[in-house]
């Protein structure tokens, strides 16, 4: 597979807050993990990698409460892919 495709993960926030990265994927696959995350009740967003000067993660879709979490900026850090 084409590793410049992968640009997306998805991230589940845990019972503990703690967050779960899922990826990389193609935006396909991750739309389709996502979903079922979203079925399940969880609490979930796809990120895409922007690259430039620097990498960072925007949020392309969320479901469920992030609450104060980075999520409500739609930039995620790119540290700890």
């Amino acid at each position: 597979m084409n590793g410049s495709r992968l640009k997306y993960r998805v991230e589940v926030l845990g019972d503990r807050g703690v967050t779960e990265r899922y990826g990389p994927f193609n935006e396909q696959k991750a739309r389709e993990f996502f979903e079922v995350e979203e079925s399940l009740g969880g609490t979930a967003r796809i990120v895409r990698l922007e690259e430039g000067i620097r990498e960072t993660w925007m949020v392309v879709a969320e479901c469920g409460d992030w609450g104060d979490r980075e999520a409500k900026r739609g930039e995620v850090p790119a540290a700890g892919r």
